[in-house]
């Protein structure tokens, strides 16, 4: 289902979905971290036992979140801002003016311009 939408959208409302989806996974990161600095602040890791090895031990798998949402977050922005500077028409120049036929990698594209039809996003060796 989301497959067939995808094939439908334009190229502009693909790279915006794209980008918010990025800014959300940058939104969890920024609040993981806003956690992290809370459990810190409130708790701290000043006691000593089995409460303090805990504190750590969440203190410890909220980091790893964060490294992992800041990741996904940078390669999600990244791979679309990749796309949209190679998202001009080989044919006719036009920008952003064509269908985006999304399944993985590699992404199709076809100009409703000319109707020419481009891979999106490959390195022009």
């Amino acid at each position: 289902m989301q497959n067939r939408v995808m094939q439908q959208l334009k190229f502009n409302r693909w790279h915006e979905r794209q980008l918010f989806g990025s800014f959300a996974w940058l939104l969890s990161c920024l609040l993981c971290g806003f956690l992290f600095a809370a459990i810190v602040e409130f708790v701290g890791i000043n006691f000593s036992g089995i409460f303090s090895i805990l504190t750590l031990i969440v203190l410890y798998g909220i980091g790893i979140a964060i490294i992992e949402l800041f990741r996904r977050f940078w390669m999600q922005f990244s791979f679309a801002q990749h796309c949209a500077s190679s998202a001009t028409c080989d044919n006719c120049g036009s920008y952003g003016l064509f269908e985006v036929r999304v399944g993985a990698w590699p992404i199709y594209a076809r100009c409703n311009k000319c109707d020419h039809q481009w891979v999106i996003g490959q390195d022009d060796a």
